[in-house]
């Protein structure tokens, strides 16, 4: 089955889209899944742009309201996880998953479905130490703070994650598992992303609950986005009495920019005897019945349970309670398209006098929850804004402002208008790439899709890795020391996970969102060249977002 792996979106499906069906026509290849690592920016109309945690100047429509309103629709199935510039509003109402558009499906906070027979997991958002142990307390209208810390990951779907205990093929996070650059070649990714240097000696780059579940779950694969760079990475987990450990195949891709890598195309085996159709994933959800009692909508921080309190702390889900699932939904898991507008859809003519909307009740999840009977996180926020609304208060005391300036960010929360250097191509140099007939936007030449040798000796190794995920036991301990960082690994050889037989590459040599801030002059008509937020973005205070 070839899968489609996608970066950062940032909107641009037009482009994603528009990419793959060249690739397929120019390599013969059949694309039947795309899975987007983040930063999707589902975006309906101009009040969701209110609720997207970005700059004004850097908020753009581009081309996911076409989606929604049916003008388009999307050719291939597509899941996506949230990443860090979401319009978080509209992702609010399906915190279990489920349709933003026709053949557009988000995995919710965190989750797993099933896909003909390949099981994929994902979790939303970036990290922030300050936020994992708080509930999911915050709702639109949001305020500044709010904005940013509604895509903060939470401890609770880490806990819900790691009491999975069959193998996990795919996993995707936004922000890279912390230590994964020690198992690549981290010497070719400090020679594009030099600023990375300190954060890589001292393994604070990445997420630490990212890398808490890259060690539980031990999948055959792992993509993230979020850093706007390719990197591959093989990580060799611990053995478990097996003779062969398992390895963890790690695949970062970049923005959807030209020239740029930001997709790849793989081949997993699947099981042909599986329909190939989005199916709920019976451990999954048996996990969110076990533990609905721990959704919490507080600010007050709290521990999952551990082995070291009184409380039950395994989770694990039995058959028995997977077939009790089953039998909740009739025998029947395929994800029903029952996608819904909850929203108005983009009206240009209605730009001005936006305002942030109140959060909606979305029927997905109203059925979803009613069937498994859990709590449905929207109706709990919305009861305890009508009793109390100083309990989901517009006015935070965090003073976390948004100044605006690119400069106030950090690693764990880049920016989606940073502007790299590799961004300014010489026009002579974007000029080489011929433009496919058939589409409106210049595409990749077939020399530009192709792959190294090196890249091909990987893929022949490669295969479905399955395994049995370990629990890790206890989120507070598992994330403080990394089993990667081994000192100045900044020349360890780090395999391309690429097959001249299973992976194809794709980049665009136009970006038709035709953002502002990339196409602005600066009065004489030379392309005015934005900064590179370079060095002082990464030293940016962890409470910055």
């Amino acid at each position: 089955m070839k899968i489609a792996v996608e970066g950062c979106a940032h909107g641009a499906l037009e482009e994603i889209y528009g990419t793959l069906q060249y690739l397929e026509q120019q390599e013969g290849i059949q694309v039947e899944l795309l899975l987007c690592c983040g930063d999707f920016q589902a975006v309906r109309n101009a009040d969701d742009l209110e609720c997207m945690a970005v700059p004004k100047k850097f908020r753009f429509m581009e081309s996911f309201h076409k989606y929604y309103s049916g003008e388009k629709k999307a050719p291939y199935l597509t899941i996506f996880i949230g990443g860090n510039h979401e319009a978080s509003n509209y992702l609010a109402e399906l915190p279990y998953g489920g349709w933003v558009a026709p053949n557009i499906y988000y995995l919710g906070y965190a989750g797993v479905v099933n896909v003909g027979g390949i099981r994929i997991g994902g979790v939303s958002g970036i990290y922030k130490s300050h936020d994992y142990r708080k509930g999911h307390y915050e709702a639109p209208p949001y305020n500044e703070n709010n904005k940013r810390s509604a895509y903060h990951i939470r401890s609770l779907e880490v806990f819900r994650m790691k009491q999975l205990k069959r193998p996990i093929d795919i996993m995707m996070s936004h922000d890279w598992p912390r230590g994964v650059y020690h198992c690549g070649n981290t010497k070719e990714l400090l020679a594009k992303k030099s600023f990375f240097r300190n954060e890589i000696e001292t393994n604070t780059l990445g997420s630490p609950p990212a890398e808490e579940l890259l060690r539980a779950l031990k999948p055959a694969y792992w993509f993230s986005g979020h850093l706007h760079c390719k990197f591959v990475a093989a990580i060799e987990h611990e053995k478990e009495g097996q003779e062969t450990p398992k390895v963890t195949k790690f695949l970062a891709l970049d923005k959807c920019l030209p020239r740029r890598d930001f997709l790849q195309v793989i081949d997993v085996p699947r099981n042909e005897f599986e329909p190939l159709e989005l199916q709920y994933d019976a451990e999954w959800l048996a996990v969110l019945q076990g533990t609905n009692h721990l959704f919490s909508t507080s600010r007050v921080p709290m521990n999952m349970p551990s082995q070291f309190t009184d409380d039950r702390w395994d989770y694990s889900v039995s058959s028995e309670e997977m077939e009790g699932v089953k039998k909740a939904f009739n025998g029947d898991l395929k994800v029903p398209e029952n996608f819904v507008q909850t929203a108005p859809t983009f009206n240009p003519a209605r730009l001005q006098n936006t305002r942030q909307p109140n959060l909606t009740i979305n029927p997905q999840t109203t059925l979803l929850c009613t069937k498994l009977g859990v709590t449905d996180p929207c109706k709990k926020l919305l009861k305890i804004a009508e009793g109390n609304p100083d309990e989901i208060s517009l006015d935070e005391d965090d003073n976390e402002e948004d100044t605006g300036n690119p400069e106030e960010i950090s690693t764990s929360d880049v920016d989606d208008a940073d502007a790299d250097d590799d961004d300014d191509d010489s026009a002579a140099e974007e000029a080489i790439l011929p433009v496919n007939p058939n589409l409106t936007e210049p595409m990749p030449s077939q020399e530009e899709a192709s792959i190294s040798d090196e890249e091909a000796e990987l893929i022949k190794e490669m295969h479905r890795i399955r395994s049995s995920p370990a629990t890790s036991q206890d989120d507070s301990s598992d994330i403080l020391t990394s089993p990667f960082h081994t000192g100045s690994e900044t020349e360890s050889a780090a395999p391309d996970l690429s097959d001249s037989d299973s992976l194809h590459q794709g980049k665009t040599d136009s970006d038709s969102g035709k953002r502002s801030s990339e196409n602005e002059t600066d009065g004489s008509g030379s392309k005015k060249k934005f900064k590179r937020r370079n060095q002082a973005m990464y030293e940016d205070t962890e409470e910055s977002c």
